[in-house]
């Protein structure tokens, strides 16, 4: 089952909207929009969160916020392959809005309600750990 069905377009957009972006598509196009837009939410969340698990829910057990930017991320998409000049400012608004909060999260500088990383022994990945093959120095005097 695909992470994104026909009935969650119709929270963010008009029905009428989306045929008319979808007038020369096919569904292999809106298929490719919406796996351009999950892999492009993946790469910002996949080194603090399962995002396996993120995109294996389905039903309910989705986050909704993470459907709501796939969607937004996908309306992006297909309004720039097909009309870029007549994109309505909120799809461009909205789309900035889920960079943004997509680099807030995957930085570490917000945090979501999303399954984190887990090592092998089943311990949350917390933060990164630098190391080196030197000892440290004291040069205090």
């Amino acid at each position: 089952m695909a992470f994104i069905t026909e009935d969650d377009y119709s929270a963010l957009v008009k029905n009428e909207i989306k045929n008319i972006l979808l007038e020369n598509y096919s569904a292999a196009k809106l298929s490719a929009a919406e796996q351009m837009a999950i892999t492009q939410v993946k790469n910002y969340l996949s080194g603090r969160y399962n995002t396996d698990l993120i995109f294996a829910a389905e039903g309910k057990f989705r986050n909704a916020h993470i459907v709501m930017i796939v969607i937004d991320c996908t309306l992006y998409h297909l309004y720039t392959s097909i009309i870029p000049d007549r994109m309505p400012d909120i799809r461009s608004v909205r789309y900035q809005d889920a960079v943004d909060w997509l680099k807030m999260v995957g930085s570490g500088q917000a945090v979501a309600d999303l399954p984190k990383l887990k090592d092998e022994n089943g311990q949350e990945i917390t933060g990164m750990k630098m190391s080196s093959k030197y000892k440290p120095n004291n040069h205090r005097w």
